[in-house]
């Protein structure tokens, strides 16, 4: 019948293969790869806030988003955990802002030679590289005091401990982004 003469008409019909992917652009005289001004959307880059307002918002954040209530006659086991909750939600909260603001600027090197050099010319090059390396370096250091003060509160034994602990971890994060208030009033100057 027709059925059977279809099914065994011989190998199957091949289909061509699909066109290659168009090759990378070719690279400029410094190495860089241009794409063209839609790579980098200088225009986009949040805000920056100061130190002291930064401080403000993740506090309050932090205050807002966890649980704040808290009793002695609670075990040690609830107390502690509440605590520490507070203390990862902040040093989490300060890593997506500081995430997001490395992320949104360029690394000088990987950008076009011209825009390199403008950034160069008018807010110079290397002060540029310091500040970012602040930022990522403060970043760091949050993650270290939280991780230390979870470690001790672990072994606290009272409510008043874990407080203090608690305390101490957000003062310490705060200072710390205190003494970045230089790099992020310059951050927001290039922006």
């Amino acid at each position: 019948s027709n059925e059977s003469r279809a099914r065994f008409a011989g190998p199957p019909q091949h289909r061509p293969a699909p066109p290659a992917p168009p090759a990378a652009p070719a690279a400029g005289p410094r190495g860089c790869a241009f794409r063209g001004m839609s790579l980098y959307k200088f225009k986009e880059i949040q805000t920056i806030p100061p130190a002291k307002q930064l401080i403000d918002i993740v506090l309050s954040k932090t205050n807002r988003k966890t649980p704040t209530i808290v009793h002695p006659g609670f075990k040690i086991t609830r107390i502690r955990s509440f605590y520490m909750r507070k203390v990862k939600f902040c040093q989490t909260t300060y890593g997506e802002k500081f995430g997001k603001l490395l992320e949104d600027f360029p690394k000088i090197d990987d950008i076009h030679p011209f825009y390199a050099d403008l950034c160069n010319v008018l807010y110079d090059r290397d002060h540029y590289k310091l500040a970012l390396g602040q930022v990522n370096a403060t970043k760091k250091i949050i993650d270290s005091i939280a991780k230390d003060y979870t470690k001790m509160m672990k072994l606290a034994d009272s409510l008043y401990k874990c407080k203090m602990l608690k305390r101490a971890a957000l003062g310490r994060m705060c200072t710390a982004v205190k003494k970045l208030a230089g790099s992020l009033s310059y951050l927001e100057e290039v922006r």
